[in-house]
């Protein structure tokens, strides 16, 4: 666990005054002075954040499973909003404040309780670093699991058609479903392909964490027998031809590491 002195001397490096650190975590600055001081300990859940807030290197203790948290989500909003602002994307704009609504109170599986909305904040801003700067597609990208996950209908996303029919295509039908007529479909449509294909390289590195072995045999066998058609549908259009690159690269090197950890 973290001590003391490796909290107090991180924040300081940060510039972070103890108020502005407890405001983040959502405790208070007592019980950050309290951490300092050596009193107690932080809780697994406050440790966690306490590590990618501070940037403290993150060191596996024997039995304790990696951390699932890759990137903060209060960073990846400020950056969004950041990047949303000025008009220039006003689809993904309301579909950022529309997810972050819908999704809280949500955690990722796994340890740690990871706030659900990291997920989609991870998803566009992966699509910002490879420079796919496309209002539709963002906004896509930050709704994609708001219908499945939150009981909302597709036809009430306070979005264009264009982005509810992208989110339609990557919603799992509750009830009938056949996988393989579930991405005959998304192969019909570029940039649901792209919002599925994206989706998939988050899920792929944080699931040894969250998945059984069971369930990530399934999953490796899902994404070796459907993804390459996606990647395919992407890269058939020069926008996206860069994009399929780096996707299909990263795609196939988690499926590597993913195989030879089962």
């Amino acid at each position: 666990m973290l001590s003391g002195k490796q909290i107090a001397a991180a924040r300081k490096e940060k510039g972070l005054p103890q108020a502005a650190l407890a405001e983040r975590l959502g405790v208070s600055a007592e019980a950050v002075s309290k951490w300092e001081k050596g009193v107690y300990e932080p809780k697994e859940d406050n440790a966690d954040l306490l590590y990618e807030i501070l940037e403290i290197p993150y060191i596996e203790e024997f039995g304790r499973p990696l951390n699932a948290r890759l990137f903060n989500e209060d960073h990846m909003s400020a950056f969004l909003k950041g990047k949303l602002s000025g008009g220039r994307f006003p689809e993904a704009a309301k579909a950022l404040a529309f997810a972050k609504e819908k999704h809280r109170g949500q955690f990722r599986k796994g340890p740690g309780k990871i706030p659900y909305i990291s997920h989609p904040l991870t998803m566009a801003c992966h699509a910002f670093a490879m420079g796919l700067e496309d209002d539709v597609l963002i906004a896509a990208l930050l709704l994609h699991d708001v219908a499945e996950d939150c009981g909302v209908g597709v036809e009430d996303l306070p979005v264009r058609a264009e982005v509810r029919e992208i989110v339609a295509l990557v919603t799992k039908p509750r009830g009938g479903f056949s996988e393989g007529q579930y991405y005959r479909d998304i192969e019909g449509s570029t940039r649901a392909c792209l919002v599925k294909c994206i989706d998939r390289c988050n899920n792929l590195s944080t699931m040894s964490v969250a998945f059984s072995p069971e369930r990530m045999a399934d999953y490796i066998r899902e994404t070796e027998r459907y993804f390459p058609r996606l990647l395919r549908t992407v890269k058939e259009c020069p926008a996206y031809n860069n994009a399929a690159w780096l996707l299909n690269y990263q795609i196939k090197s988690l499926l590597q590491t993913a195989k030879r950890s089962l």
